[in-house]
């Protein structure tokens, strides 16, 4: 035993090993470490994943570019992710839905059922699936500058029917989503 001793002691003891080990680690991998940490943090600024797990969209994994974060770069079909500003939903909470309309645009209404210039975008409903009566939107007429509709096809989709949502301002946009699949 004491032999097994002094072969330690004069081998290196084990905070010396621990350091070297660590120095070595550092070298060989603080580099690529450093290249990954760099091209999260640039990927997350700009891009971001979303999973959609309601039925409301016929997607389930959308890309969001989150530098489309302008009107002008959405056109009527694009998808668009933004931070959810009425109730049912906690405020922020992320949502992706689909331009309807845009600023200029014409919105009008029949009873419960809306046209974006003279084109059905969807028939409000009274209650949600939960029971709770939904506010229909009061707005009609041209869609303001730095405004929009947001729209799905799904008949119990939260969306620019109901007062809760309404018109979606450009400041709650994060980015233009595609979808993935």
């Amino acid at each position: 035993m004491f032999e097994a001793m002094i072969k330690i002691s004069q081998k290196e003891s084990n905070k010396a090993v621990m350091k070297r080990l660590y120095r070595e680690f550092c070298q060989k991998y603080a580099t690529p470490f450093l290249a990954v940490v760099v091209c999260l943090s640039a990927f997350n600024q700009h891009y971001a994943l979303a999973f959609n797990l309601s039925h409301s969209l016929p997607h389930h994994l959308y890309f969001i570019k989150k530098d489309a974060n302008k009107l002008g770069d959405l056109k009527q079909g694009d998808y668009v992710a933004f931070a959810w500003q009425g109730g049912f939903y906690p405020i922020g909470t992320q949502v992706i839905k689909e331009v309807a309309g845009l600023p200029g645009n014409h919105v009008t209404k029949t009873n419960r059922t809306f046209f974006i210039d003279g084109k059905e975008v969807g028939t409000a409903k009274e209650y949600s699936q939960e029971g709770m009566k939904l506010a229909i939107n009061p707005f009609e007429g041209e869609i303001p500058q730095r405004f929009m509709w947001v729209k799905t096809g799904h008949k119990d989709s939260l969306d620019s029917r109901y007062e809760l949502s309404g018109l979606i301002h450009s400041g709650q946009i994060i980015g233009k989503a595609v979808p993935i699949f």
